[in-house]
């Protein structure tokens, strides 16, 4: 069957698109630095599958050596429940009291500000936070949140028409594996 794959290492034969992960968590580190943070967290998943979304960590870690900061990593899978995100957010607000915080997606970036707030920690000032993905909806009811923007309309172009290019030409192998689309950052807020 024609299978084309977003953001998942599904076999070897099946061709990937995305965005570039690790230029994303590059640019969201360096946001946080020039805004001064030295306690720099990075929540998201810290396991490793094959996925293009590890470089994510790969980046983050990268980073730490190149600016020389002490990496600190809080593992929360996309796919866990909010109420275990929300103890997770909260033990690391209150026990290590991060300066900077980059977040794997957009969502987990929120539940980091409705924690704050309710610690009363001032974002920008005493916190700062950046998300990934930039989705419409995001910059529609959280402009105020700093995020890395995924090319979403072009991921699903790309997508779209390799997807068609598969089924008209089965027997066809495609020449390229992994298609990578730019990023940009977002500045909201939450970073100022």
């Amino acid at each position: 069957m024609p299978i084309v794959s977003f953001d998942r290492k599904l076999a070897e034969n099946v061709p990937i698109v995305s965005c570039d992960n690790y230029q994303g968590i590059k640019l969201a580190v360096r946001d946080l630095i020039q805004g001064g943070c030295k306690k720099i967290y990075f929540l998201g998943n810290k396991h490793k599958k094959g996925n293009p979304t590890d470089e994510r960590l790969d980046a983050y870690l990268d980073e730490a050596k190149n600016y020389g900061f002490t990496p600190h990593i809080r593992s929360v899978a996309f796919s866990d429940s909010t109420n275990i995100k929300n103890m997770e957010v909260h033990n690391m607000l209150t026990n290590d009291q991060p300066d900077g915080v980059v977040c794997t997606d957009d969502l987990t970036a929120i539940l980091v500000l409705q924690e704050a707030k309710k610690l009363g920690i001032s974002i920008p000032s005493e916190l700062k936070v950046i998300g990934f993905d930039g989705t419409q909806l995001m910059q529609t009811y959280h402009s105020e949140l700093s995020t890395i923007a995924q090319p979403i309309e072009d991921i699903a172009t790309l997508l779209v028409n390799l997807l068609l290019k598969r089924i008209a030409h089965p027997e066809q192998e495609l020449k390229q594996k992994n298609y990578v689309l730019p990023v940009k950052l977002i500045k909201g807020e939450t970073t100022a």
